[in-house]
């Protein structure tokens, strides 16, 4: 009789010609011949002279003959490393765990904080190394030709080299004092933290950024100035020193209060658009800022995360009693006022056209069998859609600038409420596809 596993179940059937004896004896048989081949197809191995075998990792039962190890050349160089950064020998550092890991895209694997969604994949392992009482993770490739370190590992004993050098430190502090006025044996760096930024765009304090990984690595740093506490971010050359432009800075220099100019151009729009006197509206606040990208200075809804910064300001103005937001640029060249303003008193161009009002409630009619002078138009808003998708009540929409001026427009039908969007022209008339008709 064969020895296999599908023999077993007959042999035991109650209906056997075989005695019950023999019965158990040749299943007992069969069962052991089995078990001796799995053992023979699944039995691990022994490492070869010099391998880490307390650090292999192994695979589920149905794959075992697929021991992973860490090469002992990649442990060697990780343990290298981080007796060179701790400024201790090498027998010093232990490796406490190693896992085979796949990172999804080069940005991941660099420990990137804010990474895109490509997948680039990475095979290799992440390692954890015990020194001096710390727990450091690196992640290497395959082959131990990329070994990085988690830039946020508290670093107390690392080399030197992580510690602010007193050149950066004194440039710190010479950009503090002259815009502050403050004298620099008056000021003191109260923190340095080692940090590695994202790309340019984090590392200039942008408020929104692209999620491409293009590090810079370099230090935050935070100096006590008067009453107030600045954030610079600083490369490791020195050559880089950015302040946060949100620094409340009003001991800052000039270039920081915003332009007579400039205010006399925001002021005689706003009486432009309101018909009020000039003399009879006022600049309330003004604050530098750096707008992500032209969308965002446009007051774009819902902008693309690409960093193509415009550096001016957020300036609000007094109306009767509203409050207008206008952004604009340093020069003055280009200024935008906030097109949700509440502006009832605005000029013409801001009302709802009669002629477009009556292709709105031409269509609402057609829609829903009523009398066109049964319908009424409660609210017009004036608005600037983002882009095409918005406009036609898409619900997930990419995130481009490509704006439409027009408005959303209110009916009343029966008892319900319609939502039209329609564009400046009235050639675009769009009813809310979710309507309960």
């Amino acid at each position: 009789m064969k020895s296999n596993i599908h023999q077993v179940s007959p042999i035991i059937n109650s209906t056997s010609k075989f005695p019950r004896g023999v019965v158990l004896t040749l299943a007992l048989t069969s069962l052991l011949s089995f078990g001796q081949g799995l053992t023979g197809n699944y039995a691990a191995e022994a490492a070869p002279r010099g391998e880490p075998i307390q650090l292999s990792q192994r695979l589920p039962d149905h794959f075992r003959n697929r021991t992973i190890r860490l090469p002992r050349g990649i442990a060697n160089l990780i343990i290298r490393d981080a007796a060179r950064r701790a400024g201790v020998p090498n027998g010093q550092v232990r490796i406490t765990q190693a896992t085979r890991k796949t990172f999804g895209n080069p940005c991941i694997f660099n420990f990137g904080e804010v990474c895109t969604r490509e997948y680039n994949p990475i095979p290799g392992w992440e390692v954890i190394v015990q020194v001096e009482g710390q727990s450091w993770t690196y992640h290497s490739n395959e082959s131990g030709s990329q070994i990085v370190l988690d830039p946020n590992t508290t670093n107390s004993g690392l080399e030197n080299s992580y510690q602010l050098p007193r050149a950066i430190a004194n440039a710190i502090l010479r950009d503090a004092s002259r815009r502050s006025g403050v004298n620099t044996s008056d000021l003191r760096i109260i923190q340095a933290t080692r940090k590695t930024f994202g790309n340019p765009c984090e590392f200039n304090f942008g408020e929104i950024c692209t999620r491409e990984y293009n590090p810079i690595s370099g230090w935050e740093v935070i100096v006590q100035v008067r009453r107030q506490s600045w954030t610079y971010h600083v490369d490791e050359s020195g050559s880089r020193i950015v302040l946060d432009p949100n620094i409340a800075d009003s001991g800052s220099e000039n270039s920081y209060q915003l332009p007579r100019a400039i205010a006399d151009r925001i002021l005689r729009d706003a009486a432009r658009r309101s018909g009020e006197d000039e003399r009879d509206l006022r600049i309330i606040q003004a604050t530098r800022k750096t707008f992500g990208n032209p969308c965002e200075f446009n007051f774009g809804e819902i902008c693309t995360k690409e960093y193509n910064p415009v550096p001016g300001w957020e300036v609000i103005v007094q109306v009767r009693r509203q409050s207008w937001t206008y952004h604009v640029d340093e020069s003055g060249s280009r200024i935008v006022l906030d097109p949700d303003i509440a502006d009832s008193g605005s000029e013409n161009n801001y009302q709802l056209p009669r002629a477009i009002a009556d292709r709105i409630l031409r269509d609402a009619a057609r829609r829903s069998g009523e009398d066109e002078r049964d319908l009424r138009i409660t609210q017009a808003t004036r608005r600037t859609f983002s882009n095409r998708c918005v406009f036609n009540f898409g619900e997930i929409c990419t995130e481009e600038y490509n704006p439409i001026e027009g408005w959303e427009v209110i009916v009343q039908v029966r008892r319900q409420s319609w939502t039209y969007h329609v564009d400046e022209s009235g050639s675009r008339i769009v009813l809310d596809p979710n309507i309960a008709r």
